[in-house]
């Protein structure tokens, strides 16, 4: 990695107190320092950025151009006309290479990431057992994934006790390896184990009542998974074969990130800045103002988050510059705590739920993706949590959560993994289920207006089954429901409303 010695002793004290979470982030980010003068000074770190009190800012508009509907191809949907805020990026102004044959630049050997839980260092024998009859936890469902999760897990957990009477016991491990543990015909690659004394690894929790997780034993020899969780579709996991023996379900849809800390001024990235940065290792110090590899707050090949944004880029996700973080809590945990003299050239990639847990510390960038003339966030402004630029396509990097299990025909071998799926996974949600997939920032698929059939593949209309998009929009934080959404109580109040006959969850939504 590039940087000097004294850098790298500053990022592994942030790395440490980030990791005991000791630290408050005022002690290490300086917000009242003066970054410009005049609009010259801003140059530096981002073409077209102006001085505004003090601090170097974006000016936020529409699409310079745009494409009236109705949609035809992937790049018709990331151009079509719409009222969302954006902001251009201008490639040649920042001097990024747009030449498509630019090879990349393998980076240096992986390092040991920096963080993981340190629970597990603890041992065994401080934590209850994950299956406890006796604490009411007879029925258990053995779930392991992404650390993109647990937030979810912690709004569906108490649903789905309520619901089937099964205490979810939940993992962090990856992606990919919750496709390895339904897929992989050897019985041991199907086990969730407890991690030795001393391991980074996680140790399995199971949910409350409340929503928390509480690390729990799983016991001599671990248990059989009933669930994989995955952020990604199977298909981009290495070595992964179809199998007609396991089901796959989906979830609601997640947006992976790039992120910056609160105190940058860094507001928009392009798909080539990016593939300069995490394919190239910031090209040789032109990637201004990420030329620094310790600063890149990245994840591994296996995670969701780096499959997804590396397809978005051109990078395969074994070959990115940066240092793998552990999970995606220890990355916003790490990332928020960087220094105020460093904030410009600290970046990193997350997935939206982890986000909105931070927001005020962790700043989301717009993204402008190849053919694009403007970077939109995921949202129609950098304020609101309406996915608008997720659920009509305008912003391109997200996907469905999946959940694969043994299936013998369709049903599900597992009567946990069946009560799990039907909860988690059926043609009308109820609305609790979408309270808690809302609540945790994420998109129920009956609000999208897209959809895709692999990772980050061509996008294509969707008209869901049953719509949510009023529900949805209504539902969130301030949230008012969109110009003709329409409440009801009874199919009754919609007669007088063409396109919208039904009532579904409280709102005339088309059927």
């Amino acid at each position: 990695m590039r940087g000097d010695r004294s850098r790298r002793g500053w990022l592994w004290v942030v790395a440490a107190i980030a990791a005991l979470g000791m630290v408050a982030c005022s002690v290490l980010v300086d917000r009242n320092r003066r970054q410009c003068v005049t609009n010259d000074d801003c140059g530096r770190l981002s073409a077209g950025s102006t001085c505004s009190e003090g601090i170097c800012t974006l000016a936020v508009g529409k699409q310079p151009t745009c494409k009236p509907g109705p949609a035809q191809t992937s790049e018709d949907f990331l151009n079509l006309c719409t009222p969302a805020d954006c902001i251009p990026y201008d490639n040649v102004a920042n001097g990024v290479d747009i030449n498509p044959d630019a090879g990349l630049i393998p980076p240096p050997p992986a390092a040991t990431p920096d963080a993981g839980t340190s629970v597990s260092d603890a041992g065994t024998t401080s934590r209850p057992s994950c299956l406890d009859p006796e604490a009411g936890r007879d029925k258990v469902i053995y779930v392991t994934g992404s650390s993109n999760f647990p937030p979810l897990l912690a709004k569906l957990g108490p649903l789905i006790m309520q619901q089937t009477g099964y205490t979810p016991v939940y993992q962090i491990t990856s992606s990919c390896n919750g496709v390895k543990t339904v897929f992989s015909a050897q019985a041991r690659d199907r086990l969730m184990v407890d991690p030795p004394p001393g391991s980074r690894a996680s140790p399995a929790t199971y949910v409350t009542a409340d929503g928390s997780l509480i690390p729990c034993t799983l016991g001599p020899g671990g248990v059989a998974v009933d669930i994989g969780e995955s952020d990604i579709f199977s298909s981009s996991c290495a070595g992964t074969v179809p199998s007609s023996d396991v089901g796959e379900y989906f979830g609601p849809i997640q947006a992976m990130l790039f992120v910056v800390p609160g105190y940058s001024t860094q507001k928009v990235i392009s798909a080539e800045m990016a593939r300069a940065v995490f394919g190239r290792g910031g090209d040789n110090q032109k990637a201004t103002p990420w030329i620094d590899p310790d600063l890149y707050f990245i994840r591994n090949a296996n995670t969701g988050t780096q499959q997804m944004i590396g397809r978005a880029i051109g990078v395969p996700a074994d070959q990115f510059w940066g240092r793998d973080r552990g999970t995606a809590a220890n990355l916003a945990a790490e990332l928020t705590v960087v220094a105020s003299e460093h904030a410009d050239q600290a970046i990193g990639i997350i997935s939206n739920d982890y986000l909105d847990r931070s927001m005020g510390n962790l700043t989301e960038l717009a993204y402008q993706a190849p053919g694009q003339t403007c970077g939109f966030w995921p949202d129609s402004t950098q304020s609101l949590r309406d996915k608008r630029n997720v659920r009509d396509g305008h912003y391109p990097i997200w996907g469905p959560l999946h959940f694969f299990t043994r299936i013998a025909g369709a049903i599900p071998i597992s009567q946990a993994a069946a009560a799990f799926v039907t909860t988690v996974s059926v043609p009308e949600p109820r609305v609790e289920l979408l309270d808690a997939y809302i609540e945790a920032g994420l998109v129920p698929s009956c609000a999208m207006h897209v959809q895709r059939s692999t990772d980050l593949g061509a996008l294509s209309a969707y008209q869901p089954p049953i719509n949510c998009g009023c529900y949805f929009e209504a539902k969130l934080a301030n949230g008012v429901a969109p110009a003709g959404c329409k409440p009801c109580t009874t199919a009754n109040d919609c007669t007088d409303q063409p396109g919208r006959p039904e009532c579904r969850v409280f709102f005339c939504e088309a059927s």
